[in-house]
């Protein structure tokens, strides 16, 4: 399967048939923004064992230096924390004209952005090989039933860290379950264990380049085997019709 589509047009072509895109939203100056932005939010929830020696760990290792400053992850990275509602500039990149443009070709014309509540941007800092990252799911069978949903990397751009999706999962139905034991949303489907041999795609990005999916796309957050913890931003849309 082919990466970046190589005009919205191809965008919008692989989004209506793998249910997910690689598109190209970025130019340098935004990508800066967001990177300095996410840092700096992480190293203000681990200034406890970090500020002022921020150089001394570089957060694309902290799998490895986080267990020695004994840092209590679940209680650093529980929901409140990793949700927030961004400043203004931070929000203007992220849904700017291109990516405006990309919703308006999908036939997405009015929407709102997606906030359960603590905020409208959030993040996900994935260690590898720690099942940090939820299992094969669907939005559409959380809380959040009808949303696209924008995958901003900021570490992490290969094939070993990216989002796991399955193409053409938003076309077919799969039985779920629900986890009666999960540390996860404990009000979110799974998708039943039966399914061992769905075909997975992670995309390789670049600078600049982000991951779009449908709710009912199936995907995995988690990142089983690589040299970094992975950082990326996300947020979502909820389309909705025009008034009549």
């Amino acid at each position: 399967m082919s990466n970046t589509a190589r005009s919205t047009a191809d965008a919008v072509e692989m989004y209506h048939k793998n249910g997910f895109t690689v598109l190209q939203v970025f130019d340098d100056s935004e990508v800066r923004l967001l990177e300095k932005f996410a840092r700096g939010w992480i190293y203000r929830l681990l200034a406890q064992w970090v500020a002022g020696k921020e150089n001394q760990y570089p957060l694309e290792t902290y799998h490895i230096w986080s267990k020695s400053l004994s840092v209590d992850h679940g209680s650093v990275f529980r929901a409140p924390n990793r949700h927030t509602i961004p400043p203004q500039d931070v929000a203007d990149a992220l849904l700017n004209d291109r990516l405006k443009g990309f919703f308006s070709m999908v036939s997405v014309k009015h929407y709102r952005i997606w906030d359960e509540g603590l905020g409208w941007l959030a993040f996900r800092f994935i260690r590898p090989g720690m099942s940090d990252g939820y299992p094969l799911s669907r939005k559409a069978w959380g809380v959040a039933t009808n949303v696209i949903s924008c995958w901003v990397p900021i570490i992490g751009y290969g094939p070993d860290e990216t989002l796991a999706l399955v193409p053409g999962s938003h076309l077919k139905e799969y039985d779920k379950y629900l986890p009666a034991d999960s540390k996860f949303r404990k009000d979110e489907y799974h998708l039943s264990k039966k399914y061992q041999n769905l075909e997975l795609f992670r995309p390789k990005l670049a600078r600049g380049e982000i991951i779009v999916f449908h709710p009912k796309t199936l995907h995995s957050e988690d990142v089983l085997d690589s040299s970094v913890t992975r950082l990326n931003l996300e947020f979502r849309i909820e389309p909705f019709p025009a008034e009549t």
